[in-house]
C-alpha cells in the first residue's frame, strides 16, 4: 500500500525501567496520536511501533498507523476479484527492507544512514535506513507526474504521448543544449524547476536529519522510483549532493527468473517495493 495512506511519526519518550512503564507508554503513544492526527480513536486505527533508537535515557519510535476503512476497502476491491490477502504492507516498508538486504549481499556494507528517495508517480518519499531499521519518513508532492503534464502542455500531447516522450528526454547541461522551439526551451526549464525543488526537498531532509541523528551521519543516497528511470536523473543528484548517489541493483539478488520477460518487469524501477516485500517473506 502506498506511504500516503499512512500516518509515519518519529515519537520520543524518556526510557525507565519502572514496573507498569510498558502499559503506561502504550497509552501515552495513543494519547500523542490524537493529538496528532486529526479524527484519530484506538479503534479506527491500525497502529505498528517499531524502536528505531535506545539507550539508558530515552526511546526513539517509529509509529504507522492507518484508518481501518482504508485496509477494509483495498480488501473489498481485492476480494471482488478473488485475491486473497495475506499481509499489507506499506511500500516504504517494503523498499527499506529491500535496501537493507541489498546492503548485506554488496562487498561494502554501510556502517552508516542511508537516506532512500523514491520517485514515485503522484508523490516522492525521502526516508532513513539506520542499520537496517526505517527511521524518519517525509512525503513531498513532486513526483515523475509532473514531468508528464509538463511536457503534456508544451507539447501539445496527450497523456500517453506524454509519457512517451518523457522516456526520451534527457535532464543537465540545458546550457548546451540546442533547442528546436522556443516551447521546447520553456518546457526543460519548467522540469528543471521541478529537479530544483525535489533537490532543495532532499537536501532540507538532509540538514534535518543529520541535526536530529544520534546515531550518526547519512552516509549515502539510494534512488529509487520510475522518476529515475528519466535520463539524467542521477547525474544531476550527483552534482547537487557531496555524498555518494547510488540506484537499487537488483542484480545482487542473484534472483532466477523463468524467462527474459519477468527479468525485465522485476527489474523495473517501478517494481523494487514489489520485491522488497516478495523477498522479505520468502526469505
Amino acid at each position: 500500500m502506498t506511504a500516503s495512506k499512512f500516518h509515519v511519526k518519529t515519537l520520543e519518550y524518556n526510557n525507565t525501567k519502572e514496573d507498569g512503564e510498558e502499559v503506561a507508554l502504550e497509552a501515552k503513544i495513543e494519547e500523542d496520536l490524537e493529538d496528532i492526527i486529526s479524527g484519530y480513536t484506538k479503534d479506527e486505527f491500525i497502529t505498528q511501533i517499531e524502536t528505531v533508537y535506545e539507550n539508558d535515557l530515552y526511546k526513539k519510535l517509529l509509529v504507522i498507523t492507518i484508518p481501518v476503512e482504508e485496509v477494509e476497502k483495498i480488501l473489498g476491491i481485492l476480494s471482488h476479484f478473488k485475491i486473497r490477502v495475506l499481509r499489507i504492507i506499506p511500500d516504504f516498508i517494503a523498499l527499506n527492507n529491500l535496501v537493507d538486504i541489498l546492503d548485506q549481499k554488496s562487498e561494502e556494507k554501510t556502517a552508516g544512514n542511508i537516506m532512500i528517495v523514491d520517485i514515485g508517480g503522484e508523490t516522492s518519499k525521502i526516508f532513513m535506513s539506520t542499520l537496517g531499521t526505517l527511521n524518519m519518513l517525509r512525503i513531498v508532492g513532486i513526483g515523475g507526474n509532473d514531468f508528464t503534464e509538463i511536457i503534456r502542455e508544451h507539447e501539445m500531447l496527450d497523456h500517453e504521448g506524454a509519457e512517451l516522450e518523457k522516456q526520451q528526454l534527457e535532464l543537465g547541461a540545458d546550457e548546451d543544449r540546442n533547442y528546436k522551439t522556443q516551447s521546447e526551451e520553456s518546457m526543460f526549464k519548467d522540469l528543471t524547476s521541478v529537479v530544483n525543488e525535489l533537490t532543495t526537498q532532499i537536501e532540507n531532509s538532509l540538514e534535518y536529519f543529520n541535526t536530529n541523528l544520534a546515531e550518526g551521519r547519512i552516509s549515502k543516497i539510494i534512488l529509487t522510483g520510475g522518476g529515475v528511470l528519466i535520463k539524467g536523473f542521477k547525474t544531476y543528484f550527483d552534482d547537487a549532493f557531496e555524498i555518494p548517489c547510488e540506484v537499487i541493483d537488483l542484480d545482487l539478488l542473484n534472483l532466477d527468473y523463468k524467462n527474459a520477460e519477468d527479468k525485465e518487469l522485476l527489474s523495473s524501477f517501478k517494481m523494487t517495493a514489489l520485491v522488497g516485500a516478495l523477498i522479505k517473506e520468502v526469505g
